[in-house]
């Protein structure tokens, strides 16, 4: 007999779509179609077909993401339209009466009846005079619940991405299996469910491109859990339209906390005890960790006269600002969703935690820094500190991979190798960290991939998937963690990424054989980028030009293909596949194949990783027509090619601002600056973002743009 203690209770969670992979339901703009019905993914303990059914019945709801400033306006309205008809209802006795009492009834008509409005989760929202709502900031009202209607259920397997049969939303990956994802739930259901627009998500429609859902699942204990902005209707036909990409966030709970300690310890230090203080902090240093801290270079200055407000880098802040400007976008219908490719978080558990907890750390949601990444997006309360700002919940979809550093579970120092100076610190500053953010130079380079527990839980549970708007195809790889195959690169700070594996391979080839048609645009969304060159020719190649070295150029920025053009050279001298290591902290694994994608079937490939501008034009390395058109008589394989492309490089995203000029000089593989961090030389160049603009069906813009600081 089994005792009632061992018996665990029943569970199902909604794992797809999800935060970081909504799913887009398309809508006319005259709305015809008011009725949709969507399949969800679950895993459960449940292995029961009929019981999951009755389990999760009459338990999931719809709630639309509204606008306050909207609802605010919707609700000034509908208040006069109330009070219109009210007056129109009064009796001649009350139209008297108010002739004498008009001066009064005029003040009490200018009140609302009410103080503030209550969306359905409880949120109360002050209601302001209607000459004020345009000085508010975006926030998102909920809607009324919309319920769910279970139409069947069916049990799913896992399956992988090089399967013909795998769809991007309702085939669970072995991984989330192996590596208990879930916690011991490891059966796989899909639901299909079926659901109406309100008249009230119809109306914000008529305002507005789209509206997102959360879905609420009520649990029997009553409690609900919120799949946040897991579905998108949009009236978008997806022939113009704009997204944002932003890369390389490198968010963490400690980048809110150095502001602080870095401005006490500046309050308290005195000039006669610097010294003292300098070397207390010198000896606090392993030896080891004395290796990773470079001297510092005379070619980097810092401005010391700078106040630490204007030159400190906070991470978080850089995304609460982006949110912001991407809620102004979406409010002028100026944005569809957002891209962000990896290196989300800085690495994974909170670095406040005590080592000794650390070693029994099962790599929670609450203990790591995808709980920062979660409350910044949906604006969710934090700990206030100085030099934060004021942050709002993202209004807009958004679509995530991981990078290498968010396979990383702990934290590292921020002295190794001057990184400090990324955000904008002094070297006497950065002892001001010494007590509480001390790393361990073993711990600090260790990567896991139970480190993606909690993102694969919350955020997103697909590491690569497939997603078609129109006839616009946008594919989502992940590139692993941090390769050691090539050693060099990573003690220099710029580590290589373990790739793409065979099993990416037969996923793009299943791709083009399918789902790839000739008219379409191919999107190719990375972390690491397949192409990042040295600044500088090696030695070894320089002596194999066998030039004077008056006549030798050997720095990337002298080979840039508009300067070439300008000088009247031949424009062979530009390629800088045949000079340059272009795999320099690259992908690592099947790059040949992967830039043979990149060159036959993409118009523009998106990656970050190395947080700097570099952009470049590939084209066939035999000056042939480097288009291949699938007929989809014979299946298209993708084949190790040495030298699968002649690579070009500039800032093609200045150069061409029109489809015409892009479409003739594409494809372009780009790296976007990070929006976290910047680079040693220039920490103010963080913020940056890049904006993709369609028009007309063809690519019409993709430049860099950067915050106001």
């Amino acid at each position: 007999m089994i005792e009632a203690e061992s018996v665990k209770p029943e569970k199902a969670l909604l794992i797809s779509p999800n935060l970081g992979h909504p799913l887009f339901l398309d809508i006319d703009r005259k709305f015809k179609q008011e009725e949709f019905e969507v399949n969800l993914l679950f895993v459960s303990n449940i292995k029961n077909t009929d019981n999951f059914e009755m389990f999760i019945k009459h338990r999931l709801s719809f709630i639309p993401i509204l606008e306050y400033k909207w609802k605010l306006k919707a609700y000034f309205e509908k208040e006069k339209e109330r009070r219109l008809e009210r007056k129109k209802k009064r009796s001649i006795w009350d139209k008297i009466k108010s002739i004498f009492s008009r001066k009064t009834k005029k003040k009490e008509e200018e009140l609302p009846p009410i103080l503030e409005l209550t969306d359905s989760t409880g949120k109360k929202f002050d209601i302001v005079q209607a000459e004020r709502i345009e000085s508010l900031r975006p926030q998102a009202f909920r809607g009324a619940l919309i319920k769910g209607i279970l139409l069947k259920v069916e049990p799913v397997k896992t399956c992988e991405i090089d399967k013909v049969k795998f769809d991007s939303y309702y085939s669970p990956r072995n991984y989330l299996i192996k590596y208990n994802i879930y916690s011991g739930l490891n059966e796989f259901y899909k639901a299909t469910i079926r659901f109406s627009l309100s008249k009230e998500v119809l109306e914000f429609l008529e305002r507005f491109n789209f509206v997102m859902f959360d879905l609420w699942q009520e649990m029997p204990n009553k409690e609900v859990r919120v799949s946040y902005h897991s579905f998108v209707v949009s009236k978008n036909k997806w022939s113009d339209f704009k997204f944002f990409h932003a890369t390389d966030l490198h968010l963490a709970e400690r980048n809110d906390r150095i502001y602080e300690i870095v401005k006490k310890w500046n309050a308290s230090v005195r000039e006669s005890d610097l010294g003292e203080l300098l070397v207390k902090g010198a000896k606090a240093v392993s030896f080891f960790q004395r290796l990773l801290i470079k001297k510092p270079e005379d070619k980097i200055p810092i401005k010391t006269t700078e106040p630490l407000r204007k030159r400190f880098i906070n991470p978080n802040n850089n995304f609460r600002k982006f949110i912001k400007l991407i809620n102004k976008k979406v409010n002028k219908n100026d944005l569809d969703f957002v891209v962000l490719t990896g290196d989300l978080i800085d690495f994974v558990i909170l670095s406040k935690i005590p080592t000794e907890k650390r070693k029994s750390i099962e790599f929670n949601y609450k203990d790591s820094n995808w709980r920062i990444f979660k409350e910044i997006l949906l604006n969710f309360p934090q700990e206030k500190r100085r030099g934060m700002v004021s942050g709002e919940e993202i209004l807009c979809p958004i679509f995530t991979i991981p990078g290498n550093h968010d396979y990383r579970p702990f934290h590292y120092d921020l002295r190794w190798g001057n990184l400090y100076r990324k955000i904008g610190l002094l070297q006497n500053e950065v002892i001001a960290l010494n007590n509480e953010l001390l790393a361990n130079p073993i711990s600090s380079i260790t990567k896991s991939f139970s480190a993606l527990k909690a993102y694969l839980i919350e955020f997103n549970s697909s590491l690569d998937y497939f997603l078609k708007l129109g006839n616009n195809n946008f594919i989502f790889l992940n590139t692993g963690s941090d390769s050691f195959k090539k050693l060099m690169d990573f003690l220099s700070g710029h580590p290589s990424v373990t790739g793409i594996s065979e099993k990416h391979i037969k996923y793009l080839e299943n791709i083009i054989n399918h789902k790839i048609e000739p008219e379409n645009n191919t999107y190719l969304m990375l972390h690491g980028p397949p192409i990042n060159p040295k600044k500088k020719i090696s030695s070894l190649k320089r002596y194999a030009m066998s030039k004077p070295s008056k006549e030798l150029i050997t720095k990337i920025g002298e080979f840039k293909e508009s300067l070439i053009q300008k000088l009247g050279k031949n424009l062979s001298l530009a390629r800088i596949d045949d000079k340059f290591d272009v795999q320099y902290g690259a992908i690592s694994t099947n790059w040949e194949k992967l830039l043979k994608f990149c060159l036959d079937f993409c118009i523009l490939t998106l990656a970050g990783h190395t947080h700097q501008l570099k952009e470049f034009r590939l084209t066939d390395p035999q000056d042939l027509e480097s288009k291949v058109v699938n007929t989809h008589t014979t299946p298209f394989e993708l084949k190790k090619i040495d030298n699968p492309a002649a690579i070009y490089y500039d800032i093609y995203s200045e150069l061409y601002n029109n489809p015409e000029d892009i479409e003739n000089n594409a494809p372009f593989v780009v790296q976007t600056p990070a929006l976290g961090f910047g680079s040693y030389k220039n920490p103010q160049s963080a913020s940056a973002f890049r904006e993709i603009v369609i028009k007309k069906g063809k690519l019409a813009s993709f430049k860099v743009k950067y915050l106001n600081r």
